[in-house]
């Protein structure tokens, strides 16, 4: 048998289509497996980051509706001359101060709160008894009770809380030491002023000074107890009511209690510095264009009630 050379037998494979052999060997090493780790990892699904809601503050528990009926205490209040606001239904300051006055009259706790005694004694209120007598306008205080009456005509036609001299000892504008008393006695309106009076020792709204420096003033403190320098505190709503039912001139007359004082005499605080203020600076007269200097009048005392107040002995 002849002997062909290797290339012309290899030529006569790919001829006759048997290539795998050549391709077995030219054909590029296969790639390797992954590693067992990378074979093993599991598609993880993303996350999804929610952000956190904006917290909002806590909300107020909801006022209890009073177990009361308000109308129908408003109109009793009303009737008895205690409540001068609108007839609404809807509780608020004037009402508690109205109930406080009623409260304090009746002998029950002055919280201002309406609950079962204070709805029985409405049935059944107590009289105020004035201490007072004649016809025309006057203002009634009873410093025990802690209220104030305005008479006209004999009857009274309102009923309001205030609070007097706490009795306590405290510091003078000229650094002495002053008790917080309250006058009694009969005296009239003798000046006011209409909104804030900035005093030594606080601010007073819409006083109405009676005797020297005291007066009655509305106050952002009005509790159920004696509070004050002296004077004598009303709300500021009543303040200003009071405006419009007395002047100058109007008999003022204030009696009972306990921390009190007589006009005239020598009892700590009547003359240093004056209830809850000093009398308001009066206006520097113009000069005179005379060439001989006029001599100059004395001064009238602020202090003395015109006319001179009937006295009133502090029980």
């Amino acid at each position: 048998m002849p002997r062909f050379p290797l290339a012309l037998v290899a030529l006569a494979l790919v001829a006759s289509g048997c290539q795998s052999g050549v391709r077995a060997q030219l054909a590029p090493a296969p790639t390797a497996a992954p590693t067992t780790a990378a074979a093993t990892l599991v598609p993880v699904a993303p996350v999804v980051v929610t952000p956190s809601p904006t917290l909002s503050p806590t909300p107020k528990a909801k006022a209890k509706p009073p177990s009361y009926n308000v109308k129908a205490v408003q109109t009793r209040l009303t009737e008895l001359k205690y409540y001068i606001g609108a007839i609404d239904g809807v509780p608020g300051g004037q009402l508690r101060s109205s109930v406080m006055a009623f409260q304090k009259v009746n002998g029950l706790s002055a919280d201002g709160g309406v609950g079962p005694k204070t709805l029985a004694a409405l049935k059944a209120p107590k009289t105020p008894v004035l201490k007072g007598s004649g016809g025309g306008t006057r203002v009634e205080v009873d410093l025990t009770k802690q209220v104030l009456y305005i008479v006209k005509n004999g009857a009274i036609s309102r009923i309001m809380p205030v609070s007097s001299g706490n009795g306590q000892k405290y510091l003078t504008k000229s650094g002495g030491t002053a008790t917080a008393l309250s006058p009694v006695g009969y005296y009239k309106i003798q000046r006011r002023i209409v909104g804030e009076r900035k005093a030594e020792l606080g601010t007073l709204y819409d006083p109405q000074y009676f005797y020297k420096g005291w007066a009655i003033h509305g106050s952002n403190s009005v509790p159920a107890y004696p509070a004050s320098h002296g004077c004598t505190r009303v709300t500021r709503t009543d303040a200003k009511w009071l405006l419009n039912q007395i002047t100058i001139g109007t008999a003022v007359y204030f009696y009972g209690g306990r921390y009190t004082f007589t006009a005239g005499s020598s009892a700590p605080g009547t003359d240093d510095p004056g209830g809850d203020t000093e009398p308001a600076p009066k206006p520097t007269p113009s000069p005179t264009k005379s060439p001989t200097p006029s001599p100059t009048p004395s001064a009238t005392p602020s202090a003395s009630p015109s006319p001179s107040p009937s006295i009133v002995p502090s029980p």
